[in-house]
């Protein structure tokens, strides 16, 4: 991570640098591949409230956790969900999952891919992915 010099107003700023790696690789997570997945399937969620412009009172309902749980889960505090959990609350509020399993080209090793669908017949390109 590089950090930059003091701006005008005197306030140090602490940024990653951008590039081709996930931010949270970027930020030294060691589990940097599974916060990408989690990070898109909260955003899928977040998405799907809006859209239906639930309460989050109403969806915590749904869910089975509190409404301060789901805000903080929303503001990005996912580290005690696990993948499925958040798998599961997209399908209770009415969106489909697909898990495709296919056989990889030779020249890589498997992974695991998050494909965030634009609500079309075709998902949008992938947005993370588990192994390399």
């Amino acid at each position: 991570m590089k950090k930059k010099k003091a701006n005008k107003e005197g306030s140090a700023e602490t940024r990653p640098k951008t590039g081709v790696k996930s931010v949270y690789e970027e930020l030294g997570n060691k589990d940097f591949k599974e916060m990408e997945t989690k990070a898109i399937l909260v955003m899928e969620l977040s998405k799907t409230i809006k859209k239906q412009k639930l309460t989050q009172t109403a969806v915590a309902e749904v869910l089975g956790i509190t409404q301060p749980k789901l805000s903080a889960l929303l503001r990005g505090q996912f580290r005690g969900y696990s993948v499925e959990r958040l798998i599961h609350f997209l399908v209770e509020l009415g969106k489909d999952v697909d898990i495709v399993v296919k056989t990889k080209p030779r020249n890589r090793k498997g992974r695991v891919s998050v494909y965030p669908c634009n609500d079309k017949s075709e998902p949008n390109p992938p947005m993370a992915a588990l192994g390399k």
